[in-house]
């Protein structure tokens, strides 16, 4: 799985974004802060406000008309109220029910800083030579404690909001892509190894999504690969005691027949003979083959690679074959390029693969075997068809593995040991190339085989 550039490159780290998130933070609370000392301001205010100025008008008025007792009762100020008249000159001039008595002197300064608060209020007539100063206590009317109450609720109520919105924010960049990561290994070590974890979130995090990705497909690749090899080994083991049982059956029972019957006939002992010595090299000729195929899994440093002219190689390898060709009336066609072609390999590995090829080619052909060579890519590609049945396409990803064979029977005078092939590809990729079926070939059957034209000399 390949990670995105694109969204690494948007995303940032998790260090970053928990600054960002506890920066934000502080500024959150900061400004609930400051909300709320305005909110605070805004109650005190509209709570206490001034009283209004026609109220004070009317205080004023009875008082000229009535005096400073009737004025406070008529307009029912609380008991802790007073009413003081004062002169321009900042002395209390009538008053009632105030601390200060007639003729007690404020002086400036006293009198801005008494008349400056919430329980104060002042009116000065449009003419006159005096103020209306009305004390009204605040507690009468407006306790502490509401503003208080006020202020811790206001403050709650705006923190939890914000705090809900900041949580889900986090929860969407941190927590949320956390608990995927954690259902998705929980998934994966139940044994769901195709389980992707989707989500986008910081840099490590998609790190680490495309890591636990990756991990679970390569574990989930590894454990298809053991359960295959098993089930391949388990099959090896079954046509291995197929294709021996026959022969080692038939040898049995015809030495039998040679051991009971000693009146045979020479004709009828020669037969026996040769039945018993065709067995035993069909016998022996699987249990070379698989010695083969075992040596290099085993093995495989034993290919002594160097660099030499494939064409050279392959011209002379075929010419050995012509005869058998003539013999069994094979028309044949090589197409091998004039010009030399390097390339590093094992030239008697080698053999033994093309010799497979060449006699797989040979009993399937119908009659017709083509080998070409050619330089294409800075490779050498060799390329055997035939004209014969083909091979179908179910075939076409195992005809490499062991004791395959097209022939339902499983004949081995006619099959082959089915290890041909295996050993093939094998001694190919040993020697850095690499074996395939043409599947859009469909006159018969074509191998084509690919080598790299350079490589380095080894040789264990």
């Amino acid at each position: 799985m390949k990670t995105n550039p694109i969204l690494l490159k948007k995303s940032i780290s998790i260090t970053k974004q928990f600054f960002i998130n506890y920066s934000l933070l502080f500024i959150i609370l900061l400004g609930v802060g400051t909300f709320t000392l305005l909110a605070n301001y805004v109650y005190v205010e509209t709570v206490y406000e001034d009283l209004d100025q026609d109220f004070l008008q009317g205080v004023y008025d009875d008082a000229k008309k009535h005096g400073m007792k009737e004025a406070f009762t008529k307009n029912e100020l609380p008991d802790h109220a007073y009413l003081e008249l004062v002169s321009t000159g900042y002395e209390v001039t009538d008053q009632f029910n105030s601390p200060h008595k007639v003729g007690f002197a404020y002086g400036l300064d006293a009198f801005l800083k008494h008349t400056d608060t919430y329980d104060t209020d002042l009116f000065i007539p449009e003419k006159g030579d005096e103020y209306l100063l009305l004390y009204f206590p605040a507690d009468d009317y407006f306790q502490l404690d509401d503003v208080f109450f006020f202020t811790i609720i206001f403050f709650m109520v705006c923190l939890i909001s914000i705090l809900y919105w900041y949580v889900k924010r986090t929860s969407v960049q941190l927590i949320q892509p956390i608990q995927k990561l954690l259902k998705g290994i929980d998934s994966i070590s139940a044994g769901n190894y195709g389980e992707k974890i989707e989500f986008e979130a910081n840099r490590e995090l998609n790190e680490l999504k495309q890591k636990i990705n990756q991990m679970a497909e390569t574990i989930g690749t590894e454990i298809s690969l053991k359960e295959r090899s098993e089930q391949l080994r388990k099959q090896l083991i079954l046509d291995i005691s197929h294709d021996l049982k026959t022969p080692l059956t038939n040898i049995q029972g015809y030495a039998e027949t040679l051991n009971s019957f000693t009146h045979l006939n020479r004709e009828d002992q020669q037969k026996y003979t040769d039945i018993i010595i065709s067995n035993s090299q069909r016998a022996n000729r699987l249990i070379h083959d698989l010695f083969d195929l075992s040596h290099m899994d085993v093995d495989s440093g034993s290919v002594c690679r160097k660099e030499q002219d494939m064409a050279e190689w392959l011209r002379t390898l075929l010419s050995s074959y012509v005869e058998e060709f003539e013999e069994k009336g094979m028309k044949y066609e090589f197409d091998i390029t004039e010009a030399p072609l390097m390339v590093t390999f094992d030239s008697s590995k080698l053999e033994r693969a093309m010799t497979n090829i060449l006699q797989n080619g040979m009993m399937y052909s119908d009659g017709y075997l083509s080998v070409s060579l050619c330089e294409k890519q800075n490779g050498a590609v060799m390329i055997i068809e035939d004209l014969g049945t083909g091979i179908p396409h179910d075939y076409h990803e195992k005809i490499f593995e062991p004791f395959v064979r097209m022939d339902a029977s499983r004949n081995g005078e006619t099959g082959g040991t089915g290890l041909g092939l295996a050993i093939a590809k094998k001694i190919i990729e040993q020697n850095g190339g690499t074996i395939e079926l043409d599947g859009e070939y469909e006159k018969g059957c074509r191998f084509v085989v690919r080598f790299r034209k350079h490589g380095d000399d080894s040789c264990a």
